[in-house]
């Protein structure tokens, strides 16, 4: 039996916090599907939560050793940005350092010969974000959501410049608002109310349970192309 280890390594929506129960994870449910998948071919896969909630990427540089690299996984998922677009100074990381953190983050990874997934944060539902609507910083952008767009873009330059693999879960999250507004449910997918199934109305924020099955789906189509290369190494 070979065992192949990831670590999912972000904030809290890689926790899973506070919405769904820890076995709803995207971690959780990928190591579920993926054993399944693979036990033929005597695969076993180990898939660790490395998820810190409220953490931006300078914050996830400085456990890095403990929480990934010791672990020794033949993949890492990257997830951050969500905290990074926060407009409290401690909190708030510059675009450009966002990407250069991912970078100093990716090629740590690389550097113990793992193969690394950068993630695109999913979208923030702008009228039932509590958290964004109590100030006027992000007046400028027209909105928390288009704010946090920066970072998206952030994440997919990452990828070019590392260079990586995205998996683009903010695209895959828009993606269910506009089949919404074809079917005719929603008159403009672009205010993404449509997508109370998938991001918690309570915050604006987190990903209900089916939200995190979506971000699990959209990671185990690159997973199955990816790993069994790894297996035959």
């Amino acid at each position: 039996m070979q065992e192949i280890s990831i670590v999912c390594f972000g904030d809290s929506v890689t926790q899973g916090t506070p919405h769904v129960h820890a076995e709803e994870t995207f971690p959780r449910l990928l190591e579920r599907r993926l054993r399944s998948r693979f036990a033929q071919q005597r695969l076993f896969f180990q898939v660790i939560n490395s998820g810190v909630g409220g953490e931006n990427t300078a914050e996830g540089l400085a456990r890095m050793q403990s929480d990934v690299l010791d672990h020794g996984p033949q993949i890492v998922v990257v997830e951050f940005g969500l905290n990074d677009v926060r407009y409290e100074p401690e909190k708030q990381v510059p675009v450009p350092q966002f990407v250069e953190n991912l970078g100093r983050i990716a090629a740590a990874i690389q550097e113990i010969g793992s193969v690394v997934i950068l993630t695109t944060p999913n979208p923030i539902i702008n009228t039932r974000h509590p958290y964004s609507q109590a100030v006027s910083y992000y007046d400028r952008w027209g909105g928390c959501n288009q704010a946090l767009e920066e970072y998206v873009e952030g994440v997919r330059e990452a990828g070019r410049i590392i260079p990586a693999r995205v998996c683009d879960i903010y695209e895959a999250f828009v993606a269910k608002a506009v089949e919404a507004e074809f079917r005719g449910e929603t008159p403009d997918h672009r205010d993404l109310l449509s997508l109370q199934p998938y991001v918690s109305f309570e915050d604006g924020v987190h990903p209900t349970a089916t939200g995190q099955r979506l971000i699990a789906q959209e990671l185990y189509r690159m997973l199955v192309e990816i790993v069994p290369q790894l297996a035959a190494e």
